[in-house]
């Protein structure tokens, strides 16, 4: 900020003066880039480096013509002095920051004549033939012998020159014999484009070219060996399937990524069309073989199962067209074993359908419609080839036959003791509930429903076992809560409370009730009726 204000102040001064306008605005412009140039001095990196140092290479031969000028025109002596020093200091630091190497001393070289085209406005202000001898004679000697030095590498350059043209050379025979070589052709651009920079690494990007080339001939003396091997199974494959197939068209397209160039891509391809060579040759003929004894194992037969054996057969054959033959063994293998198989699940059904016959046959009760439909059905499935489902139909007829048979029979052992059932039903209002339940039973029993009847009399025994065990309950709360209606009588009397107490007539009208509501098959009134007994009882214990 300071020398902006400085630089703003000499302008303001310049324009009420009527001077030189060169020598008025020239410290104004070199006091606003030094104001610009501040911040690369704070950070002084390789960029802001590279600037500085080229502000100063321009700066110091117009201040030299400065103070030629001055000189001429006999000024200030100090003034003088100070621009001589200026000049010098600018040249002395410019040359210390741009020294490091070649290229950095030809770019001091080339800002140095910018600068010394700056000066020469500035000494034509003045025809003395000396100014121009103080100018010219610092431009020739600072920016000359700068821009015809050497860095030493220009035997290197020649070397790098040389030998890349030989390699360049032998990879043009090369990539005339055999395709081009992606990889030495890229590493020796690169070698072209870096190589006059820097020899030494032109020449390493020349050295792994050779060696990529060394190896990318080994690989292809390689290939080819490959590529007759491949092509040797070809030719017998082809021999056993009398045509042109996959493998043939891999192997083709194997040669053109060689002769591209795309070797990796090529060995694979020799390698897959060998590959798929050496299956047909190895089990082609047994797959054949293995087909025709499907075939034969199958012969005419029909049906849901041996139409999936055909399936699987014509996926053989499907596998065999398209050359792949040990998938088309991995199908069909196993085809003659599984039509065994059919056959032993065929015989079982024959025999299920021949022991459901058998049985609707010799069977002493009468054969529902629906088991004499699922016994047809189960024909139907044996002519159809579905093994499963006629013995599933057929063995679900004769379990049912079965089951009837062995529900008259426990239907009917139950009714001879019809008896001891009718004992076992309470007396009283439910008796006919009860009643009516076996003379279904007997309904269902004439009628054949055997299965309903055997399940009707099933659920009558179960109930009045039920029905006997809370009876016996009952009676027994009964026994105990009369004998404790004694005793607690007895002490009644003794404590003066007499027989005409509300709570022990109700007691004792609860333990009357429920005695005959237990005898009539009531057995919840009862249980009521014995809890209110229980409650008179607990209520006339306090009084004694």
């Amino acid at each position: 900020m300071t020398l902006v204000i400085l630089g703003a102040l000499w302008l303001f001064h310049y324009l009420g003066s009527g001077s030189d306008p060169l020598l008025g605005l020239f410290p104004v412009v070199v006091i606003f880039s030094s104001a610009l140039l501040t911040p690369d001095l704070v950070e002084f990196g390789p960029t802001e480096r590279t600037r500085v140092s080229t502000a100063l290479c321009i700066a110091w031969p117009p201040m030299l013509a400065f103070a030629e000028t001055y000189r001429q025109s006999e000024g200030n002596s100090s003034a003088l002095f100070s621009l001589v020093a200026l000049s010098l200091v600018l040249l002395l630091f410019s040359i210390h920051l741009l020294s490091f190497d070649v290229n950095s001393k030809r770019w001091r070289a080339l800002s140095t004549i910018v600068g010394f085209g700056l000066a020469i406005p500035i000494i034509l202000t003045n025809s003395n033939p000396t100014s121009w001898l103080v100018i010219a004679v610092p431009a020739i000697f600072s920016s000359a012998p700068l821009l015809l030095l050497k860095d030493g590498l220009e035997g290197d350059r020649r070397d790098f020159l040389i030998r890349l043209k030989n390699v360049e050379r032998r990879l043009l025979d090369i990539n005339s014999e055999s395709g081009p070589m992606q990889q030495p052709i890229s590493l020796l651009k690169k070698a072209r484009e870096e190589g006059m920079k820097d020899p030494e690494r032109g020449l390493h990007l020349i050295s792994e070219a050779e060696n990529e080339i060394q190896r990318t001939m080994s690989f292809l003396k390689d290939l080819v060996d490959i590529r007759d091997s491949s092509e040797s199974t070809l030719v017998r494959s082809e021999g056993i399937t009398g045509s042109k197939g996959g493998a043939r068209r891999i192997f083709e397209d194997a040669s053109e990524e060689m002769e591209n160039g795309s070797l990796r891509s090529a060995e694979n391809k020799f390698r897959e069309a060998k590959t798929m060579a050496e299956k047909i040759v190895t089990h082609w003929e047994s797959a054949t073989k293995a087909i025709s004894e499907a075939e034969e194992a199958l012969g005419s037969e029909e049906g849901h199962l041996v139409g999936g054996l055909r399936s699987s057969l014509e996926s053989a054959r499907k596998a065999m067209e398209e050359e792949d033959p040990e998938y088309a063994i991995s199908i069909v293998s196993e085809i003659p074993s599984q039509m065994g198989d059919v056959e032993d699940l065929m015989s079982r059904a024959n025999r299920s359908v021949m022991e459901a016959n058998s049985a609707i046959s010799s069977s002493e009760v009468s054969i529902s419609e629906e088991n004499l439909k699922r016994l047809d059905e189960a024909r139907e499935a044996i002519d159809s080839g579905n093994a499963s489902l006629a013995i599933g139909l057929a063995e679900g007829v004769t379990r049912s036959i079965r089951n009837e048979k062995e529900a008259k029979s426990s239907v009917q052992r139950a009714l001879r003791q019809r008896k001891s059932i009718e004992e076992s039903i309470p007396s009283g209002q439910t008796r006919s509930a009860w009643m009516e339940r076996l003379e279904k039973v007997e309904s269902l029993a004439s009628n054949g429903q055997w299965e309903q009847a055997q399940e009707s009399i099933n659920d009558l025994t179960r109930d009045l076992d039920s029905f006997a065990s809370k009876g016996l309950e009952a009676r027994k709360m009964l026994e105990f809560l009369s004998d404790d209606w004694k005793n607690l009588r007895k002490r009644l009397d003794s404590a003066g409370v007499p027989p005409g107490n509300p709570q022990r007539k109700s007691a004792d009208g609860s333990l009357s009730k429920s005695e005959v509501e237990l005898d009539r098959g009531n057995i919840e009134k009862c249980l009521e009726l014995l809890e209110e007994a229980d409650l008179a009882m607990e209520s006339l214990r306090r009084f004694v």
